[in-house]
């Protein structure tokens, strides 16, 4: 017996959400932030506006996906790329340009947490380091291997070698406003 049919049962009903495919990030944005947690592990039912059709799980794989691409848009400044050579996804440190950045985030870790009980697929993958923050598990510096292999090489170089033998000296700045 699967065991989301099963919670889903419990709380009986259907989240039904409408979506236009030109807004589909924006409207399902309003439609599921201030929905209590509990109730999101009700079935999906997702209409897109204009469209006939009924949702057996097609239209909710369709949702899913072009939201995962709406999520990464540029636009919003959520995520980046890990590094030029790797295309995990990674929190933008810049993203609070975006003055409903928190919200936005918020609004994704649902999303994410959407497909995972309703075993649906997100296009794109995330860094070990974001799936280790979202379970909760403790980070190392092996976790940087994953996300930039340069950086962690350094880093390794660094914390292995004697830096006053070499020559070299360890300086770390950091500019902030006040």
């Amino acid at each position: 017996s699967d065991l989301s049919s099963g919670i889903n049962a419990e709380y009986g009903g259907h989240i039904k959400i409408c979506v236009s495919r030109n807004s589909v990030f924006e409207d399902s944005f309003n439609q599921i932030i201030n929905v209590p947690a509990q109730e999101l592990r009700r079935r999906l039912f997702i209409t897109f506006k204009g469209e006939e059709g009924l949702d057996y799980g097609g239209l909710a794989r369709e949702w899913f996906f072009l939201l995962s691409h709406e999520m990464l848009n540029p636009m919003y400044c959520l995520f980046e790329y890990a590094s030029k050579n790797n295309y995990s996804l990674q929190i933008n440190p810049a993203s609070s340009v975006n003055p409903h950045h928190l919200a936005y985030f918020k609004f994704v870790g649902r999303v994410i947490a959407l497909a995972l009980f309703h075993n649906k697929y997100i296009d794109k993958g995330f860094t070990l380091p974001f799936y280790k923050r979202i379970l909760d598990k403790p980070l190392t510096m092996l976790d940087l291997k994953s996300v930039d292999e340069d950086f962690y090489n350094s880093l390794k170089w660094v914390k292995e070698n004697d830096l006053e033998e070499c020559g070299m000296e360890l300086c770390f700045a950091h500019e902030f406003e006040v």
